[in-house]
Order: C-alpha cells, then structure tokens, then sequence
C-alpha cells in the first residue's frame, strides 16, 4: 500500500460514518416533526351527523425548541461504530499484511465485541447519555489507533475531536464539525503519504 501514514483511511471512515449518522438523523427528525403536525391538523374524531366547517390546531414553536437535540441514539452509534471498526481491521489486512493472521484476526474480534459492551458499561455503570457514550467510545478508539500507531498526528487529531463532539457542542452540530475534524485530518495525513512516497521514488 505504499509508505507514510496508514491511519488516514480509519479517520476518513470515521468522518464520512459520522455524516450519515447525522444526516440519517436529521431526516427522523424531520419525519417526525411531519408526522406530529399532520396528527394535531387532523384533530379530534368528528362525531356522525356533525358538521365542521373549520377546524385546526396549531403546534406552539416552543414544542420544536423543547424537542431533544441530541445526538443519534445509542443503537445508531453502535452500528456505526462496528462498520467502521470492521472496515478498519480489513484497511490494515491489506496495508499491514500481519504475519501471525490468528491475533490479528482475535483482535479485530476483539475490537468488534468491545464496542457494545463499553457502551453497556456507560450506560449502567456511569449512567452516561445514549448520544454521549458514542463520541467517548470514537475518542477511545482514536486514542487506541493513535497508540498502535505510535502517532502524536492521531492523539492530537483524538483531542481535537473530543474536544468538539464532547465538550464544545455535545448535539447534532458537535457530529458534523468533529468529521469535518477528521476529514481534515485524513485529507492531511493522505498528502503526508503522498510526499513521503515521492520523496522515496528515485
């Protein structure tokens, strides 16, 4: 696969899921909200022989604001987050190659199990939030790429990212603005590879 960073591919992966994830977000919303006002305009049973001539309700703006805004649910982040380790472990398959197949394939077995039960332990054990948990188990396994990697690129990148999805915006913008985080990174770690692999061509 070539010299230079490999990591640019699992932050990309990471980035594009996290826009689907928002993007399949945003559209529940929205049906949502459709299907709340089309229940409140058809209004109460009519009752036989009556007559109406008009007759609507209005839904207060405030019930929206009042609406959650927080991130995709648990099960969403979940599945997001098996995909791309998934797609992770097969990326380094091939740009790896590893020697001994059986521990690599162990851990990216590993990796795959990992994901549902630290999202069970921060649901029971620290009662954190269904959208929180998935942002802290992205920073997890960027810290764990970062360290398998030996990159301070990725750690800072890690950083960077909870400090976004986490700390400064912890909803549905915090999603979008923490991959544009990672696209970013990816797209700068991809040029790094470039230019070592044409600095090493004769």
């Amino acid at each position: 696969m070539g010299r230079g960073p490999r990591f640019w591919f699992p932050l990309a992966l990471l980035g594009f899921a996290q826009i689907g994830l928002a993007a399949v977000q945003l559209a529940a919303r929205r049906s949502r909200a459709e299907s709340e006002a089309a229940n409140l305009l058809l209004g109460p049973a009519v009752p036989d022989g009556a007559t109406v001539y008009s007759e609507a309700y209005r839904m207060p703006l405030d019930y929206f604001h009042s609406s959650p805004r927080g991130l995709p649910e648990g099960p969403a982040w979940l599945v997001t987050l098996g995909v791309v380790v998934a797609g992770t472990a097969v990326w380094y398959a091939f740009a790896h190659r590893p020697v001994r197949t059986g521990r690599f394939v162990l851990g990216a077995v590993a990796a795959l199990l990992a994901v549902p039960l630290l999202d069970l332990a921060g649901s029971w054990q620290f009662r954190l939030d269904d959208g929180l948990r998935g942002p802290l188990l992205a920073t997890l396994g960027l810290l764990v790429l970062a360290a398998y990697e030996r990159s301070r690129f990725v750690l800072l990148t890690a950083a960077a990212f909870a400090l976004v999805a986490v700390v400064l915006s912890a909803d549905l913008v915090g999603v979008l603005a923490s991959a544009i985080v990672l696209l970013a990174a990816a797209f700068t770690a991809l040029l790094r590879r470039r230019h070592d692999t044409a600095a090493d061509t004769p």
